[in-house]
């Protein structure tokens, strides 16, 4: 609502040219749709010229004309089409063969120099390859190019791919035989409002679970009573076995928290900031010294000397990662938190996710960038403070309709989900009217 209402300000007085920097950063695919519906119109009925800054590549697949930069260097100024042609016969499809999953076989994949790209994508791994041979041998498919793909093989062309980013534990999480964190009628009023209404899942040892849903729908107050920043109303909750209620302090010591905005202290240095989170965390002596040249080392952050605030976004996502796992946390908290990200970077960012959750570490997420959903094993997509959807990503695939031969995407998922309950919402009010 506030990126609606920024562009109905800035177009009180129609203008020429219309400036849109990064305008749907933390906007949910819903939201983004309408966004993008309004400013299509204003194009097409007004003749309004519109320059936009964007790290969904989706949107840029959607311009007249794209310039792509890297380094402060123009790579390519050309049409969609033109960027996406460069990954003519190198796009593939590979299914993972259960008891696999599409994230384990990215990471193999990824170890290849065969590959220039991999992510996963409705339940397969869509992957750009050097050589078609290659990925036929693989047993892939090929699949029609997309910007995307093309997007990728630009880079590669000036960038080497990224072989680093997978986090190594010193004391890996031990194993459970019970749910590590339990939610059953979670609920929760401000005053006559019900922000989170009768919610309920569970979370297993080592899953990455998806927490979804349109802005407001109740996914952060949610998320906020499970990291014991608010009370909840009525209703169980339970982390690693303890009673959040009864004793948060305990339950909080088994946390890690990435916020969605940069929230460390920006004077300080990146190992001045793990310093002070590591004694806030309790850390003392050797295990102390210990934590923060590990977290260094394996954050990559030995050579960022000044100060946190004008470290590049990566770096400053690479930190604040590392600091909420000084205290080497069972559970890892992630609010939206490659929101703005590069597509590098979130590839990196999900690399290291996937690591820790193959360690044990369980990681819950809230993502409006529905692709990457797909890295999770459950997803719960909420609104209006109630669960609509729960599952596998393939699950909650399988609600959305096919259209032709093309498989449906999480984000089709997730725009037809919400829209059929807010249109049986709408029958009941209608009726009871």
């Amino acid at each position: 609502m506030k990126q609606k209402l920024g562009l109905a300000c800035t177009l009180v007085r129609p203008p020429q040219l219309l400036v849109l920097d990064e305008p749907t950063v933390g906007v949910d695919p819903l939201s983004r749709r309408e966004l993008w519906q309004i400013v299509r119109h204003l194009v097409r009925e007004q003749a309004l010229t519109v320059l936009m800054s964007t790290a969904y590549l989706d949107e840029a697949e959607r311009a007249d004309r794209v310039v792509v930069l890297q380094g402060g260097r123009v790579l390519a100024e050309d049409a969609p089409e033109s960027i996406t042609r460069l990954a003519a016969g190198r796009a593939f499809a590979l299914r993972p063969v259960a008891p696999d999953n599409a994230r384990r076989l990215q990471a193999r994949l990824l170890a290849s120099d065969a590959l220039i790209d991999a992510v996963p994508d409705a339940g397969a791994v869509r992957s750009v390859w050097r050589q078609a041979e290659s990925a036929l041998a693989a047993g892939a498919a090929a699949v029609t190019p997309r910007f995307e793909d093309g997007f990728m093989v630009l880079l590669r062309r000036t960038l080497a791919p990224e072989m680093h980013g997978e986090i190594v534990l010193a004391h890996p999480p031990a194993a459970s035989s019970g749910p590590v964190i339990e939610v059953a009628d979670l609920l929760k009023r401000f005053g006559a409002f019900t922000a989170v209404d009768r919610v309920s899942f569970r979370v297993a040892r080592g899953e990455i679970f998806g927490l979804l849903g349109p802005n407001g729908a109740g996914k952060t107050t949610t998320f906020r009573m499970l990291c014991g920043l608010l009370t909840p109303s009525a209703g169980v909750l339970r982390i690693g076995g303890v009673d959040v209620r009864a004793a948060g302090d305990a339950a909080r010591a088994q946390l890690g928290y990435v916020a969605q905005k940069f929230s460390l202290y920006g004077p300080l240095s990146a190992r001045e900031n793990l310093e002070f989170f590591a004694s806030a965390y309790g850390l003392r002596g050797a295990r102390r010294r210990a934590r923060i040249d590990w977290a260094l080392r394996q954050f990559e952050l030995m050579q960022a000397d000044g100060a946190a605030a004008d470290l590049p976004g990566g770096f400053k996502q690479r930190l604040a990662m590392a600091a909420a796992l000084l205290h080497e946390p069972r559970i890892l908290f992630l609010d939206e938190p490659t929101s703005g990200a590069d597509p590098l970077a979130r590839r990196a960012f999900w690399r290291r996710i996937a690591a820790l959750a193959d360690q044990g570490v369980t990681v819950v997420v809230t993502t409006h960038f529905m692709q990457e959903a797909e890295y999770c094993d459950h997803i719960v997509i909420m609104d209006a403070g109630r669960v609509l959807a729960q599952g596998t990503p393939a699950e909650v695939r399988a609600r959305a309709p096919r259209e032709g031969e093309r498989d449906p995407t999480m984000e089709d998922a997730f725009i037809a989900v919400v829209e059929q309950a807010r249109a049986a919402e709408t029958a009941v009010v209608a009726g009871a009217a």
